[in-house]
């Protein structure tokens, strides 16, 4: 690596003296090379590092030339907050994006996505490529236009999306993917550990019958009556609930039903989902209202998914139990895990601030080698111990006079909170307090101003809370972000015409002529749209609005250089956490917002003994063995004990969620097989005029599977057979043959040549008369049956075996192994499925009226 470098720097040393147009030859002559990609990496890398420079002004430092070249081999690298992942990404990308076979590069957000599609656009479109953005709301055309670009951006849930849309479309026209080539995720460990546990469904809508809301509410009604531990039991650490025998009799009771399993009214979903609704799933932690809807809130990313429901009836259970609108149940039309999905790339490589906890994960689930890469600058953060409180009201009594302390000597802090509820009680306090503070948690009225809160959450008395800082995209930078500074002012200065920057006269005189004629050479809207792309629409907006920019950009980094000193005097930003996650990963994002590139920084978590991650793991001895020794239940405690204890619960945790990904991996591993052979079959029926072909295969089948019954029987059940074919038969009495010589064919296997000729001979007549009514409009409406007939009964399959995946645990106490069975009942379901399939196509082909014509 190295080696590379070294040549990547000589070669880079060669382009400083030649100009932009020289530079887009040698880019031309690059991409025309039709040698392998690795032939090109040093004269490639090179000219990136040059343009890069030249158009956005930043050059790679070695450790980004490293990381480059590792993520073109399809690993992982581990960079700090702050070491510049988004340029890093520049080198693989357009190097991949040289085959024409596209590149797609995930990140976990819209606003990472669109802002590095504008900000590294540059770099790319000054090489000749082309990068195109995928957003929720994008047309089909729109989406067709970006995925064949070189460089698309998009967000994890949206290309999975796609890719699912794409696999029930009915049309060519309606697809929007190509064949994928290359992928680099962004904050890969969010997407594939994280998120991993969570299956992307497409689904249809059914409207709830009245019936059904009627069980809901009565469902609800009955759970309310049972009691904790002597009618059901919690399981905290698997999110579950089970019923005791004494709940299960007494459900019995109550709803005078002799099981609750019974297929034609089954009750058992029913009442475990409303108990779970009630115990399980908190307002402001797992999801919030919003527009009288139940929206969910993902728990890594402390984000809202609007465009998510729960399965299997909890989602409505839950909206039961907060009187809101009940909204369509659901039904499976497709699905697939980030597991299996990303597994589809040739080659994936990724980014992260904190994927070495789980490359033992990554090795085993995906074979991605995870590699840390040392820092430019030394880090100097200071991490301090953990405070441990007994009770909860202590932790926040401490937290509020730390964040007191910060705030009246003027250091910046950022408090991590895991919950949006702790967050809005904390915001209590504060004001309480009289604390100015900046919230940012999943709430709407928060979220819009994400980038603002983040970005300024480096200046002096700043106080900011925050749920999650997971792919936030905005970097904390002390004294405040200048280039968000600029935006504001502007803005402010053009649009709301006040602004409190103090400029000579002539700079004053200047910026009233540039505005001048700025409102000269801009309508409304397009002076909005150039603010809001600042800076990444300075190298394409008009003059005026250049030059304004330049004057304000004074003004305000001179004010910054200084802010900045001052708060790196007051020891840079303070990162207090309010309760340690159940994985590392996540306290690890929040600690590394301090400390970057080398400033100061300092952090520290406070963690009480009534937090759910010790409650759950042994909190109650830890308790009675800490209130034993230390009486004053307000002092910390910094005991090398409890924070192994902690340490363990974490590590417990961690290896429970991977061993549930890991069976989860297993389980839908089996369906992937399947999953890809079925989309096989759809793209051929799409692509390819197979129809006859099809229903030739089909009907000889029919013929193979009545002579292979008809030889397992004896001459006294011929009759029977001949006569379940003839009922079979008289969908088109010229299908197969005439009827009157079926009993006398069908009796001797040794002429079942005949058979075949009659049919291959009766398929050409049918099809010659078919072919003069296929035009146009039928064509088309037959492939859409088809392809409606596959769907459907691909549709039931997947219910069936999540239905089968819910209980097949059960096995295991019959010294069964669940995954085998699972298997087992995937294959037999799987033939049945095609089976079906078969059946229902050959009815369609005989029963078409143009064919029958």
């Amino acid at each position: 690596m190295k080696k590379l470098i070294y040549e990547i720097k000589e070669e880079s040393k060669k382009l400083v003296e030649k100009t932009d147009q020289e530079l887009q030859e040698l880019s031309a002559i690059l991409k025309k090379k039709a040698e392998h990609t690795d032939k090109r990496i040093v004269k490639w890398f090179a000219l990136v590092q040059e343009i890069s420079s030249r158009t956005i002004g930043l050059k790679h430092f070695d450790t980004q030339l490293l990381g480059g070249l590792l993520l073109h081999q399809g690993k992982i690298i581990e960079m700090k907050t702050g070491e510049g992942k988004t340029l890093v990404s520049t080198l693989p990308v357009s190097l991949n994006a040289l085959t024409g076979k596209g590149v797609h590069v995930v990140t976990v957000n819209e606003y990472l996505a669109e802002r590095d599609h504008k900000w590294m656009g540059k770099v790319y479109s000054k090489l000749g490529l082309t990068t195109g953005l995928i957003k929720s709301q994008s047309s089909l055309n729109e989406k067709q236009k970006s995925y064949n670009s070189d460089i698309t951006y998009v967000t994890n849930s949206e290309l999975v999306f796609d890719y699912l849309r794409d696999s029930s479309a009915y049309n060519l026209k309606e697809m929007v993917q190509r064949p994928f080539n290359f992928c680099l995720i962004d904050e890969i460990d969010s997407v594939l550990i994280d998120e991993a546990r969570t299956p992307l469904i497409l689904s249809t809508n059914a409207e709830a019958k009245p019936e059904t809301k009627n069980k809901l509410y009565l469902a609800k009604a009955i759970a309310n009556l049972l009691k904790r531990d002597a009618h059901f039991q919690l399981d905290e650490k698997r999110k579950d609930i089970h019923l005791t025998e004494n709940g299960y009799k007494e459900l019995k009771k109550r709803l005078g039903k002799k099981t609750l399993y019974d297929p034609e009214d089954p009750w058992i979903l029913d009442i475990l989902n409303a108990l779970k609704a009630k115990y399980l799933f908190k307002i402001n932690k797992d999801y919030i209202i919003l527009k009288n809807k139940i929206v969910i809130v993902d728990e890594f990313t402390g984000r809202i998914m609007e465009d998510r429901r729960w399965s299997m009836g909890l989602h409505e259970s839950v909206e039961i139990k907060e009187k809101v609108d009940i909204g369509s149940s659901t039904k499976t039309k497709s699905s697939i895990t980030y597991q299996n999905f990303f597994t589809l790339y040739p080659t994936l490589s990724g980014m992260s601030g904190t994927a070495k906890t789980t490359e033992k994960e990554f090795k085993d689930i995906y074979n991605l080698e995870v590699i840390v890469l040392p820092t430019v600058k030394p880090l100097i953060r200071i991490d301090l111990p953990d405070y441990i409180y007994q009770t909860e009201l202590a932790k926040w009594k401490n937290v509020l006079l730390q964040s007191k302390t910060c705030f009246e000597k003027g250091q910046p802090i950022l408090i991590g909170t895991s919950t949006i509820e702790k967050s809005e009680f904390l915001a209590e306090f504060f004001k309480f307090a009289k604390i100015p503070y900046k919230i940012l948690n999943a709430k709407p009225e928060n979220v819009t101003r994400e980038s603002e809160i983040i970005a300024q959450a480096g200046e002096r008395y700043a106080v900011t809370i925050a749920t999650n800082m997971a792919g936030r995209g905005t970097d904390i930078i002390l004294g405040g972000n200048p280039k968000f500074r600029i935006k504001q002012k502007l803005r402010e200065f053009l649009l709301d015409n006040t602004t409190n920057i103090q400029y000579s006269s002539q700079m004053q005189s200047d910026n009233i002529e540039y505005s001048a004629q700025i409102w000269r050479e801009y309508s409304l809207a397009m002076l909005i749209n150039d603010l809001d792309n600042l800076p990444y629409s300075l190298d394409k907006c008009k003059s005026s609005l250049k030059n304004l920019y330049k004057n304000f950009a004074k003004n305000v980094y001179a004010k910054w250089e200084e802010e900045n000193k001052l708060v790196k005097e007051l020891g840079g930003l303070f990162v207090l956490g309010t309760e340690r996650h159940e994985t590392r990963r996540i306290d690890n994002q929040l600690q590394g917002r301090a400390g970057r590139q080398g400033d100061p920084g300092v952090s520290q978590f406070f963690v009480s003994l009534e937090d759910d991650l010790i409650k759950v793991f042994g909190g109650d001895n830890i308790r009675k063995w800490v209130e034993y020794l230390i009486p004053d239940k307000d002092a910390p405690i910094e005991s090398n004990l409890l924070t192994k204890s902690l340490e363990n619960a974490q590590k417990k945790v961690e290896l429970y969620n991977y061993d549930l990904r890991k069976n989860i991996f297993q389980y839908d591993d089996i369906l992937n097989v399947q999953r890809k052979q079925l989309f096989k079959i759809r793209k051929e029926l799409l692509r390819e005029n197979i129809y006859e072909q099809l229903f030739l295969r089909f009907s000889e089948y029919a013929v193979d599977d009545f002579f292979a019954k008809s030889l397992l029987i004896s001459n006294s059940n011929v009759y029977v057979i001949e006569k379940e074919f003839d009922n079979y038969i008289t969908y088109d009495k010229n299908i197969f043959l005439t009827q009157e010589r079926t009993s006398k064919i069908f009796l001797q296997e040794k002429e079942k040549i005949n058979v075949y000729k009659e049919l291959w001979i009766s398929n050409d007549l049918r099809q010659a008369k078919s072919n003069f009514y296929q035009l146009g409009f039928l064509k088309s409406t037959r492939a859409i049956i088809l392809l409606s007939i596959l769907d459907f009964y691909w549709t039931e399959h997947i219910e069936r075996m999540g239905y089968i995946r819910e209980t097949i645990s059960w096995r295991s106490y019959g010294q069964q192994n669940p995954l085998v069975e699972y298997n087992t009942e995937a294959f037999k379901s799987f033939k049945l499925m095609f089976e079906q399939i078969r059946s229902c196509m050959l009815y369609y082909f005989i029963k078409n009226p143009i064919n029958y014509s």
